[in-house]
This record gives C-alpha cells, structure tokens and sequence, in this order.
C-alpha cells in the first residue's frame, strides 16, 4: 500500500530567539524550505530528517501573541540539507518546498489557530475527514491552493525558452512523478477494492507497450486516473483517453470513458469534457460517485 501523505507545522523560529524571526521568514520566502536548527541527535531534529518525506505537506508557521503568524506552505521535496545562514553561528537543516506558496496575506476564513495549538519547533497534524472540525478545513484549503499552483511549479522542459504557460513543454523531478504515480496506485486499488464489493471487477488492457489504468469489461467502462484535479493532470487523462479508444475501437468498440479523481474537482476545471463524452469519478469519504448516473459507480 502506498505511504499515506503527511501533514507537518515547522516553525519559523528557528533558533528560538525572537530577535531572528524576521531574518529567517525572509530566508524562508527566498529558499521555498522549512528549516530546522537541530540536528538528528535531537528528537525533533531525527523526525525532520527521517519522518518528513517528500510529498508531505509543511506549513511554516506559529502561533506568536496568541495569534498565528503563517508564512507560507508547500510540498517536500528531495532529501534533507545541511546549509549555513548568516544570522547563525551554525549550520542548520533544510527541507525544500516545490511547489511553495508564500502567505502575504492571511484569509480570513480560514482556521489557521486551530492547527497552532503550540510553540513546538516541529508538530505532526493528523486529518480526519470524518469529522467536521475546523482543522479539516486548513488541509482541504491548502491541498486546493498547491494543485492550482503545481502547474506553475514545474520547470520548463526546454532550455532557453521563457516560463510560458503557452509552451506547454513541463517536466517534473523524480520524486514529483514517484509521488503521483503512488497517489494514482492507491486511489485505483481503493475504487478496486470498493467495485469489487458491489460485485463488479476491473482489469486492464494492453495497447502495445502501453496499458489503460482501469477497464470494466461489463459495462464497457474505459477509466483513466489522475492523483490530483490540476489542469495538467486533467489535460494528460483526455488525451490517454482518446488515444486508448482509438487504438481499441475495431475490439471495443465505443467506450464510457471517465478520469478517476481523489476528490470532486471544480466544475470550471472540467465543464468541458461533457461535450467530449467523459465523465468524472470521484472520492467521497470511503465510496465514490459520478457524474454519469451511476455509471461508473
């Protein structure tokens, strides 16, 4: 089973000396890291290390006069580092954040205060989205802003061109593949697991050396799935689509066709597949739905 994505708080006082903070949340903002003063021979430095793994999520943040004081958030990725900081007399460690977003302003709406509890150095949140607290809304917001921003994130594959969103030409580090190639795995085998339970089974199918995620050989079901709702995760599932249905049209005909998302994506983000002919899947708690009648579901 595919590790599960971790949710993290580091502070931005990273010595502890509040005469430094705002040295450091500058340092922070022009890094894209969470940094760290201790080192493994520390509980709290061991767990930055070791217990933080890329495609967890930090946010960099505390609760200072009884108010928090968020600087911003981002995915981890690649191993730690040690670096050198002029405001230390030592070096600390770093976990880089891509994509990163930086808070220069605060929203409102958003509970911030109630995943601030303490002034810990490091802390491990645990969501639940089975209950309805307030913390729930901090993680669903900040997966939200992370998936519109990690086509921005990306680096432009072609040297010397300008960062464009015209080009199109993205690519992604190693661990940003592995990580959505394991969200993708996990999200399959729960919609599996889940079928399976009303009776129905999935399988695959071959297209040379390519294969479809999922087909339902019953209902004629052609499913493509994609670990997150970013435009570029969805522009890549239509194309998969279209391309296996029309390598297998002479042996199957016309399929349903659909993208298997984690959770519901905004209507904006997929209005235009309707006129395509494909539909959405979605995660809702432990079952999933559609938008075909049931269909897929």
């Amino acid at each position: 089973m595919a590790r599960q994505r971790q949710y993290w708080v580091v502070s931005p006082n990273v010595m502890f000396r509040e005469n430094t903070v705002e040295d450091w949340k500058k340092e922070i903002l022009r890094t894209h890291a969470a940094i760290m003063g201790y080192d493994s021979r520390h509980n709290t430095g061991r767990r930055f290390a070791n217990d933080v793994q890329p495609g967890d999520i930090i946010l960099i943040a505390r609760r200072h006069d009884w108010k928090p004081d968020v600087v911003g958030f981002g995915v981890v990725i690649g191993k730690l580092k040690k670096q050198r900081f002029p405001m230390s007399d030592r070096p600390v460690y770093i976990r880089e954040l891509n994509p990163f977003i930086p808070m220069e302003q605060k929203p409102e709406d958003i509970p911030f205060s109630s995943v601030l509890n303490d002034t810990k150095a490091l802390r491990q949140l645990y969501p639940n989205p089975e209950e309805k607290d307030p913390t729930w809304q901090v993680y669903q917001w900040m997966e939200r802003q992370l998936e519109e921003q990690e086509s921005d994130a990306d680096i432009t594959a072609e040297r010397g061109l300008p960062k464009s969103n015209t080009y199109g030409y993205k690519v992604k580090t190693t661990e940003q593949v592995t990580e959505a190639r394991k969200r993708e795995k996990k999200l399959l085998d729960d919609y599996e697991r889940w079928l399976k339970k009303q009776g129905r089974r999935l399988s695959v199918l071959p297209y040379g050396r390519l294969e479809c995620d999922a087909w339902e050989k019953e209902r004629q079901n052609l499913i493509e799935a994609k670990g997150s709702t970013s435009r570029e995760d969805i522009r890549m599932a239509v194309g998969q689509l279209f391309d296996y249905s029309f390598q297998g049209k002479e042996k199957y005909k016309q399929p349903n066709m659909a993208i298997l998302f984690p959770k519901e994506p905004p209507s904006e983000r997929v209005e235009w597949l309707e006129p395509l002919g494909i539909k959405i899947i979605w995660r809702r708690g432990r079952s999933f739905l559609d938008n075909a009648n049931g269909q897929f579901t």
